[in-house]
């Protein structure tokens, strides 16, 4: 076995450069698990070195299935994988749906009582802290150029300071818990943002924050999919040796929050909370057999037209969803109409959705609206010349629930809403997009 030489060691794991394999590293996971930044509250948990590789490499397939660069090749072992060698930014990068944690200490105005449902955000919640070892801040370059003081409270060097706008040139950092707009909060330790953010181009604050945004989708939408609620997550980045922006580390059960449909807690906050040691480790295990389910299924929008002369809209490609183009008269040939119907049923077992496209009389989406489980949506193409041919999409018989949009756009996306609800993939690209008309 080729030598395994150390390069880095965390609470939580080892990394090991790989002598055989020239730009890749090895990375272990320990047994151990951390809370407050606090040394002397680390203890030991039998199986979570095999339950957080379990979860971040499921975490990390899914993610490089869905089009997102991470520092992910493959699992090597219960307890390990490999991945590309990165130069990690000193950055923790979180995400919020709802307002639970530290972030209530600096928002206490969205303070819930135990029986309410916590605060929803509409739009996800960016935040940036920067990540620092006894309030020592470190460049880019690994030199400290200055720190935090110390916390009143608990008599140690603040840690990991919040950062009050990351698009700023200097960062105001600030304590991590106390409300930003207190005296109290002001750490007057300004920082440099080009001293931190590497120089490769695209690593900007933007980058970072939109493919943050679109790994959260991902796994909101994978965990929503099996009934479970991820409330918030704490990533980090770093650049590859192609000066590629690839989300780096690990992303395990330390790394979020999760909760059931119910608001029961599955994650590190237990550990937090004090809670026993092995409820804990059941809860993880749980987690890890869980995230094996995540999975992106083969599912396919339907264009189907009435006539060649018929232009189909554009589809976004999406990983998981394919795209079946068909030409056929439900008028004039119906029962071929039928036969590929009954071949696109057989071809997409996991479903998909059938636009059907035409224009003057609609014979063809009542008559597949009345044959498949699918959602049909009618296109009335020719209604805005011809407003009365909306009316045969619109005035149906019983048993044929067809639905119907003007917009070949619209109906595009009404589709993708509909598959978004088994496809992780798709849950991302329609809410991340929903989500930025709020910007």
């Amino acid at each position: 076995m080729a030598e395994q030489v150390v390069i880095a060691e965390g609470k939580t794991k080892v990394i090991f450069r790989l002598d055989d394999k020239p730009g890749l590293v090895l990375v272990r996971s320990k047994d151990d698990i951390t809370k407050n930044d606090d040394p002397a509250q680390t203890r030991v948990m039998e199986g979570k070195a095999v339950h957080s590789t379990t979860t971040t490499c499921a975490v990390f397939s899914l993610l490089k299935a869905a089009g997102i660069l991470v520092a992910f090749e493959r699992q090597v072992s219960s307890t390990e994988f490999e991945a590309p060698e990165c130069k990690m930014i000193l950055l923790e990068v979180v995400i919020r749906r709802y307002a639970v944690g530290s972030y209530l200490k600096r928002f206490p105005n969205l303070e819930k009582t135990k029986e309410e449902t916590p605060h929803r955000f509409h739009r996800l919640v960016f935040e940036l802290f920067l990540k620092t070892t006894g309030g020592r801040i470190l460049n880019k370059d690994g030199e400290v150029c200055g720190e935090t003081h110390e916390d009143p409270t608990t008599g140690r060097p603040i840690d990991d300071p919040f950062i009050l706008d990351p698009g700023d040139s200097i960062w105001d950092l600030r304590h991590p818990k106390y409300p930003s707009w207190t005296e109290k909060s002001k750490l007057n330790c300004p920082v440099f943002r080009g001293n931190i953010l590497p120089v490769p181009e695209g690593v900007t604050v933007e980058r970072i924050e939109e493919i943050a945004r679109r790994v959260f989708l991902v796994l909101e939408g994978a965990w929503a999919q099996i009934g479970f609620r991820l409330v918030d997550f704490k990533i980090e980045f770093g650049i590859d040796k192609d000066g590629n922006l690839v989300v780096s580390d690990v992303i395990d059960n330390d790394s979020w929050r999760l909760r059931t449909s119910d608001w029961q807690e599955l994650s590190k906050q237990l550990f937090r909370d004090n809670f026993d040691m092995s409820e804990i480790a059941d809860k993880y295990a749980l987690v890890a057999g869980l995230t094996r389910r995540f999975t992106i299924p083969r599912q396919a929008i339907v264009l189907w037209r009435g006539s060649p002369n018929d232009t189909p809209p554009d589809i976004p490609k999406v990983a998981g969803v394919g795209e079946v183009d068909i030409v056929g008269s439900g008028h004039k040939s119906p029962n071929a109409c039928l036969v590929s119907l009954e071949e696109i049923l057989a071809d997409y077992p996991e479903g998909g959705v059938i636009l059907a496209m035409v224009g003057m009389s609609n014979g063809l989406g009542p008559m597949l609206a009345a044959r498949t489980s699918w959602p049909v949506i009618g296109v009335a193409i020719t209604a805005e010349t011809h407003p009365e041919d909306v009316w045969s999409s619109l005035r149906l018989p019983s048993q044929v629930p067809m639905l119907t949009v003007l917009s070949p756009k619209n109906a595009v996306l009404a589709a993708l809403n509909i598959l978004a609800q088994k496809n992780p993939v798709a849950y991302m690209h329609r809410q991340y997009a929903i989500e930025e008309l709020d910007e």
